[in-house]
């Protein structure tokens, strides 16, 4: 979740206080609940919460029941307030919008409608045909933003794709080679961005890099600047290098980590010393001499892994937006003119999807851009009403 009630509007009667907090609890679960989307709940009575509850990922009890079960009796004549529109279809767990119905509470109040198309609204429609009072749209903002990944892919039919980057006023990754510490990594960002990056890697299922950075930096690719902090899950992402032929045995800051490699990589000699370093190879085809990177989606979408954060450089970077496979980028600008070293590659690429801005946000010196492949407005305006 970004930064707590970045988006969050306060009403008169006090709906944006608790859904704040329904809000909060949904962003503070100790694992990512992934393919399932974070959901908070919190039952009111008389001006006080009675009854929290967080989703914890697929199999385990909805949000919504967990704040009804904790709220009990009490919950007669309460109101519910919940992040997203109560369930009204079976999957791993029975529907919650019939127990919602059943459970005494007069008033619901929803963050969001299902961003699924084939389900939104079918839930408040319920919830109203046996008369509850239902409002919709309190905390909307901050809410599709928690479920993002789950609104934009429909429920991760493929990945969701989000591309990291931190360049200077004039567009360099790095500065030259030969004016920085080789055995140090580079950072151009200052210290608030660096740890709103971990927060992002926390919420990631896997965090990709290249096989140059992976050279360069050896990264550990972990949230450790995030331990501690609200709203962050506490579970670390899967460490991942695109490595096509299978070039860098040296391994990762941490292991265990994935390779995906492709094809012909499966004669490589650096097999036996990748597998020793901690790394597990991953095949997927090459599409003239590289990696198809949608195959390589594909690849790790087949191992659980919903959430990608690509934290490359400008050829992995420029590859991916030339994919048209990126649906979030958030690129980072420091206050620095560097006027050489690492830039964007100069070939010419094929057109990316155009990307709409979200939203500009200043982390100390730094600059924080966030485009969006699917407009966030007009899916807010969708799910909001």
């Amino acid at each position: 979740m970004e930064r707590e009630n970045a988006f969050l509007t306060n009403t008169a009667d006090g709906d944006g206080a608790f859904m704040a907090e329904a809000l909060r609890l949904a962003a503070s679960v100790p694992v990512r609940p992934w393919p399932n989307p974070p959901v908070g709940a919190v039952v009111v009575r008389d001006g006080r919460i009675v009854g929290r509850g967080a989703h914890r990922g697929p199999g385990t009890p909805h949000a919504e029941t967990l704040a009804l079960t904790e709220a009990g009796d009490q919950a007669r004549g309460a109101t519910l307030y919940v992040t997203l529109e109560p369930c009204n279809h079976t999957g791993h767990t029975p529907p919650c919008a019939p127990a919602v119905a059943g459970s005494g509470v007069t008033h619901v109040v929803v963050a969001m409608r299902d961003p699924n198309p084939l389900v939104k609204g079918g839930g408040c429609r319920y919830l109203r045909e046996h008369g509850l009072d239902v409002r919709i749209g309190t905390g909307a903002a901050a809410a599709l933003d928690l479920v993002w990944p789950f609104a934009v892919t429909d429920g991760f039919q493929r990945p969701f794709v989000e591309l990291k980057s931190a360049v200077s006023l004039d567009g360099r990754f790095a500065p030259p080679a030969a004016s920085r510490d080789a055995a140090s990594p580079v950072y151009l960002t200052g210290e608030p961005a660096r740890r709103f990056v971990h927060e992002r890697r926390r919420w990631s299922d896997a965090v990709v890099i290249g096989e140059g950075t992976a050279r360069a930096d050896r990264p550990r690719l972990d949230g450790r600047l995030a331990d501690g902090l609200p709203g962050v899950p506490a579970a670390e992402p899967v460490a991942v290098c695109l490595d096509t032929d299978l070039s860098w045995s040296g391994g990762l800051g941490r292991a265990p980590f994935l390779v995906v490699a492709g094809e012909n990589a499966r004669r490589s000699p650096n097999l036996e010393a990748v597998a020793a370093a901690g790394g597990e190879v991953v095949f997927c085809r090459e599409q003239a001499g590289r990696l198809d990177l949608r195959a390589a989606l594909a690849a790790l979408r087949a191992r659980g892994l919903c959430t990608l954060l690509f934290e490359g450089g400008p050829a992995l970077s420029a590859a991916l937006l030339a994919a048209g496979v990126v649906d979030r980028w958030r690129q980072f600008v420091a206050p620095v003119v560097l006027g050489d070293g690492v830039g964007w590659a100069a070939a010419p690429q094929p057109p990316s999807p155009g990307f709409t801005l979200t939203r500009c946000e200043a982390l100390a010196g730094d600059a924080m851009l966030v485009h969006d492949r699917v407009p966030f407005a007009a899916r807010l305006e969708q799910v909001s009403r």
